[in-house]
């Protein structure tokens, strides 16, 4: 064979192999769209009450993927050419799940958690705030086409009472709504509340057997609450990655994560990795004897307490709640998740979360930049934001920011594409300067 030829063929080959592993992505991108589209489109219809027709708008990512309802069993099926398909499966105090490596009838044998009968807890309400009114007008103020704001409920308390509220068409204070990462927050709440019962110490190595035997070992839960761990996870939901893989595509979140590897010792960087918290509920789920008792924990321990009547937190195809991104709950009830932080874990004098736990959760964590706390969200890299305020935070701008100094807690959910339409610490700063005026 001639120089010629073995280049010639080498070059092919190289396609062949190119081929394959654009087939094999392409397919990968494809089932996590349509995961994605069944999910997004259960949980809006049968948890937030919308139609599928409104649903639409928050499907902008994956607009090429064709979705069917089925309202008798209270599913949605999703379809891209018969290429890929997914269904997620709705049921009640649990929201929706994606059937991932398993079935639905293994899923639906699953047990449920309690559902409160509690009378829901109103807010006192306070006369309105000129300022504020106008502000929350500019905040749901569409004003370029090409960069929309989107912004669907804005709740205000300042000393746990209402001061200002506002709905975008649509939507309104009984409308729950996906709060995405801020559902690591409450993950936070959930990892205190054993504190509290002394089932978990976070100074200690986290209790997962299948790190006993490797450096994984002496990773604290901590360092997994701090997003310092040192495992290796790719947080890219561009593309197939450990994100949308492990959201979308696996059975059980915190198993799929608690498989990552050890990129660099522990509190020796920060990375920000949904996979973590997942990891942190799975740890949570093993402390107890029986799975129905798991699962009503943050109902009975933390959303009963609160009255936060609409909390949904959704679980994954093993049963376990993915506590980085899936729970959905109305502006008032996220802004009772922050007044409960504003008041340092004390809910109707019965404390909820350690002494001194609130303070832990919001002291900044090394090598964030100001950043990051444990699972909290800290502004401190700007100047003029206030030095006690913490937030949490999710995708497409949701926000429940907590601001001890001034007895603030503002809470702002919506479907806004990118930072720069959207920035939270400038949104928190401007209604901060409404009560300057």
């Amino acid at each position: 064979m001639s120089m010629g030829q073995k280049i010639g063929f080498g070059i092919l080959g190289l396609v062949v192999v190119g081929l394959i592993f654009g087939i094999r992505f392409g397919l990968q991108y494809l089932n996590i769209a349509t995961s994605y589209a069944a999910k997004t489109m259960c949980s809006g219809i049968f948890v937030a009450g919308r139609t599928p027709e409104a649903m639409n708008e928050d499907l902008y990512a994956v607009s090429f993927v064709g979705t069917q309802v089925d309202q008798v069993n209270k599913s949605v099926s999703s379809s891209l050419y018969g290429l890929a398909t997914a269904k997620a499966i709705y049921r009640p105090g649990l929201g929706c799940t994606l059937v991932n490596q398993t079935t639905e009838a293994e899923i639906r044998a699953q047990p449920s958690p309690p559902i409160s009968s509690i009378a829901n807890q109103n807010f006192a309400l306070t006369p309105k705030n000129a300022n504020l009114e106008t502000l929350l007008d500019q905040t749901f103020a569409e004003t370029n086409p090409k960069a929309l704001i989107r912004t669907r409920a804005v709740v205000v308390l300042q000393d746990g009472k209402l001061i200002a509220e506002k709905y975008a068409t649509g939507f309104n204070a009984q409308t729950p709504l996906l709060g995405w990462s801020m559902t690591k927050s409450v993950t936070n709440a959930m990892i205190g509340m054993m504190v509290l019962d002394k089932k978990l110490e976070i100074h200690k190595p986290a209790p997962v057997d299948e790190w006993k035997n490797d450096a994984r070992a002496k990773i604290t839960i901590d360092q997994l609450l701090r997003m310092s761990s040192g495992l290796a996870f790719v947080e890219d939901y561009a593309s197939p990655s450990d994100a949308t893989n492990m959201l979308f595509r696996s059975k059980g979140a915190g198993a799929f994560a608690i498989g990552g590897k050890v990129e660099a010792e522990p509190d020796a960087v920060w990375s920000y990795s949904s996979g973590t918290t997942n990891i942190l509920q799975e740890i949570v789920r093993r402390q107890f004897s029986s799975h129905a008792d798991y699962l009503a924990f943050p109902h009975t321990r933390l959303f009963q307490k609160l009255g936060m009547t609409s909390a949904i937190l959704e679980p994954d195809a093993s049963g376990t709640y993915v506590g980085s991104s899936f729970m959905y709950a109305t502006a008032r009830d996220w802004a009772k998740f922050g007044q409960l932080y504003l008041q340092d874990g004390v809910w109707n004098n019965e404390r909820l979360l350690p002494e001194g736990w609130v303070a832990y959760s919001s002291t900044e964590t090394p090598h964030s930049d100001g950043t990051y706390a444990a699972h909290f969200w800290l502004g401190h890299n700007d100047k003029d934001f206030p030095k006690d305020a913490f937030m949490a935070e999710g995708f497409e701008g949701q926000t429940v920011a907590i601001i001890p100094s001034r007895n603030l807690v503002i809470v702002r959910l919506g479907l806004t594409h990118g930072d720069a339409v959207y920035d939270d610490v400038a949104f928190v700063k401007s209604v901060l300067a409404a009560f300057k005026n």
